[in-house]
């Protein structure tokens, strides 16, 4: 009987249960495959290690004969159960934060763990986000972590995540976030497909911010409803027409979106933190650029296929691309086109369809150059004017 083995850049294969006379390895990458005990992370953040000598029958990759990367050896960050951090990862809870006490955790991904917290003098709740492997972080960890509170600190804009201070404690940096109490847009989506006019509603905020990120030099590169935080809405849309009324009932329906989680961020007027033959996203929401480790190629048109991601799992009910296994999904990305939504979902209308798989063009050049543009077609859309995509294969 086969056992199914996974490594860490998420390749999995079968294996003969029976033990092999020499150590499994990743028939792609070479990898030794990860322990059955530790998560798989949801979200990919691969960064190639300093050169060393390449273990015996590695292939040489380059984008070439396997997935992306180099000859070096890669390390995926992977967050440690509680139970095995032995003093050494994430702050416990009874740790003391001068100026906050921790109330619980609220999640941990590959770098950072956020917890709910409330800040003292201000009484006021916050998220509190801190590296995963707390004071033994090596530099690249601080150095994207750091690069993360910088990104959010750059960008005022109500749909998105607002960050509030940024610190350390005892060699321990952390920074506080605006705490979000609405869950998700993944728990709120829960694999049913959204009523298409509110849908498109809900992403043409998300558009407009993401926008402003783009004006700032911030390409967000992982965005996914995962990523989407609701609060609670607490305010009047004005507008006595249609096109208000119906984003007064988005928020009813699912909150005000709170765009979160720029730790893989890339910043267009530093050098890129990421090395060559990196993967990072989520790869049923990533480009194609991203899948390929084509860097020099991620930009804003990125970011509007991850919005196109969104809108499309809004509309059917699931993303693009899915599968049992990352690499069979980034396979797909690859060499597959997504399925129209209205083959999924009869009740998509058409113009919206075409605004979504306009995002979802494998060519960036063939994408909306811009979030702002792709806001500006779903106003259209939703006012019942032309809009400017056509259909694939249109002329």
């Amino acid at each position: 009987m086969a056992m199914q083995l996974t490594c860490p850049r998420g390749h999995q294969w079968n294996c003969d249960e029976q033990p092999p006379p020499i150590a499994p390895v990743c028939p792609l990458c070479g990898l030794a495959p990860l322990p059955t005990t530790l998560p798989l992370p949801q979200t990919l953040d691969y960064q190639p290690e300093p050169p060393s000598p390449s273990p015996p029958g590695m292939r040489e990759e380059g984008g070439k004969a396997s997935s992306p990367g180099n000859t070096t050896s890669t390390r995926a960050t992977l967050p440690r159960p509680p139970e095995e951090d032995g003093g050494r990862g994430a702050p416990l809870l009874s740790q003391h934060i001068p100026g906050y006490e921790i109330l619980g955790e609220l999640g941990r991904g590959g770098m950072g763990v956020v917890y709910k917290a409330r800040q003292i003098k201000l009484h006021r709740l916050v998220a509190l986000k801190m590296v995963l492997a707390g004071a033994s972080a090596d530099r690249q960890q601080l150095e994207r972590f750091r690069a993360e509170a910088e990104a959010v600190a750059r960008l005022q804009h109500p749909y998105i995540v607002q960050i509030y201070e940024i610190s350390e404690h005892n060699g321990c940096p952390f920074f506080s976030l605006e705490y979000v109490d609405g869950g998700t847009l993944a728990q709120k989506l829960a694999g049913v497909p959204q009523p298409p006019r509110l849908a498109a509603h809900f992403v043409r905020l998300l558009a407009l911010a993401i926008h402003s990120a783009h004006q700032k030099g911030i390409i967000h590169r992982d965005l996914k409803p995962g990523n989407i935080l609701l609060a609670t809405p607490n305010e009047y849309v004005s507008g006595a027409d249609s096109f208000h009324a119906e984003m007064q009932a988005a928020f009813r329906l699912y909150g005000i979106p709170k765009i979160t989680d720029f730790g893989l961020a890339k910043h267009l007027d530093v050098q890129s933190q990421t090395r060559t033959g990196a993967i990072l996203g989520t790869p049923s929401y990533m480009a194609p650029e991203q899948a390929e480790a084509r860097t020099h190629a991620i930009g804003p048109a990125t970011d509007v296929y991850g919005l196109g991601a969104i809108l499309y799992e809004m509309l059917t009910g699931r993303p693009p691309f899915e599968s049992d296994s990352s690499l069979t999904t980034l396979r797909k990305l690859l060499a597959q086109d997504p399925l129209p939504p209205s083959q999924l979902h009869r009740k998509v209308p058409r113009d919206l369809e075409t605004i979504c798989l306009k995002c979802l063009e494998k060519d960036p050049a063939r994408r909306y150059p811009s979030a702002e543009e792709l806001a500006e077609d779903l106003r259209r859309f939703l006012s019942d004017q032309p809009i400017e995509a056509r259909p694939a294969g249109w002329w």
